[in-house]
């Protein structure tokens, strides 16, 4: 008895309100019309196998089909490479504002007020991470026709790319030497 009591009451008051404020009770009459107009009854085959909607597409992500133990020789001969060539270059360039680290897979170019690089391994998707100062975030894959590591997206090798944003940043020719990964050891 209580129950139907407390039911009327809320009856009551959403009624009262509805008087108050009309053209809302409107729209959620509206609203609430068309989700029930658009939404399909559930079948047997969609409770069996529900279609799941996402706000963004899922991740289309190509795996490799490069073998982790050459994934990670390629990886450290092209940073090995790296290191050695900009050591290199820095020592001619002798400029105290122009740093080269690398630790744990992780090589860190600092060029004072030019911005600093980041170029990492990502063994878990076989690829090498490139930060750049001048053209932003890049992920290279090891291609094979190319013996090189490059951006698919557009095409573009990493050998290609730090040579050429280099020479620019240095007012000089740079080449790292990082082609023909396949044949150097690390």
């Amino acid at each position: 008895m209580l129950a139907i009591k407390q039911s009327s009451q809320l009856a009551t008051r959403s009624f009262t309100a509805a008087k108050r404020a009309p053209i809302q009770l409107c729209c959620f009459r509206a609203l609430h019309f068309q989700c029930k107009q658009r939404r399909p009854r559930a079948t047997m085959a969609t409770m069996n196998h529900p279609q799941r909607h996402f706000a963004t597409p899922p991740p289309q992500v190509k795996h490799s089909d490069l073998p982790m133990h050459l994934y990670h020789q390629y990886a450290d001969a092209t940073m090995d490479t790296m290191l050695e060539s900009l050591e290199n270059l820095l020592d001619e360039i002798g400029d105290p504002e122009h740093e080269v680290e690398y630790s744990s897979g992780v090589l860190t170019l600092k060029l004072g007020s030019k911005g600093t690089y980041v170029i990492n391994k990502q063994p878990p998707n076989k690829q090498i991470w490139l930060s750049s100062p001048f053209s932003g975030p890049k992920r290279y894959d090891y291609v094979e026709d190319q013996d090189g590591w490059v951006y698919l997206r557009d095409g573009r090798s990493l050998s290609d790319l730090l040579n050429q944003e280099l020479s620019d940043a240095l007012g000089r020719d740079v080449d790292l030497g990082l082609t023909a990964v396949s044949s150097r050891q690390s």
